[in-house]
């Protein structure tokens, strides 16, 4: 089973996507910040991060690079997620050159945040 690590500070919206997802049959462990989520994936192995670009403390940009600064976490794929764009948004992370980071609107479509995270899977297990 795929393994999901979800961080974002809105309990709610933790409660929801989660329960969405394990319906889905993925495997989530969801965390409220930046930083407790950097503590999770140095003990465990994901498949994938679904992360909260707007957080206190640490926001999603940070937490996405000191994931990438570290050699455990430096190819896990990330789907950044933003109330800030619009629904069903999603697109390329900017400055991203490995191709495993996109940027997708809050709230979510669940059929296309799902295909998303099927492709990123595909494309990390040496799929198409």
């Amino acid at each position: 089973m795929r393994r999901i690590l979800l961080i974002d500070d809105n309990q709610d919206f933790r409660d929801v996507l989660s329960a969405r997802l394990q319906r889905e049959g993925y495997t989530v462990t969801a965390v409220a910040s930046g930083q407790e989520g950097l503590k999770t994936l140095v003990g465990q192995a994901f498949d994938l991060v679904l992360l909260d670009m707007l957080m206190p403390e640490q926001d999603g940009i940070e937490t996405y690079q000191a994931m990438r600064a570290a050699d455990a976490t430096r190819k896990v794929p990330v789907i950044l997620m933003t109330g800030m764009a619009v629904e069903g948004h999603w697109e390329p992370l900017p400055y991203e050159t490995d191709g495993a980071a996109f940027v997708m609107g809050k709230p979510y479509d669940l059929s296309l945040l799902v295909a998303r995270i099927t492709q990123l899977l595909t494309q990390a297990s040496g799929g198409i």
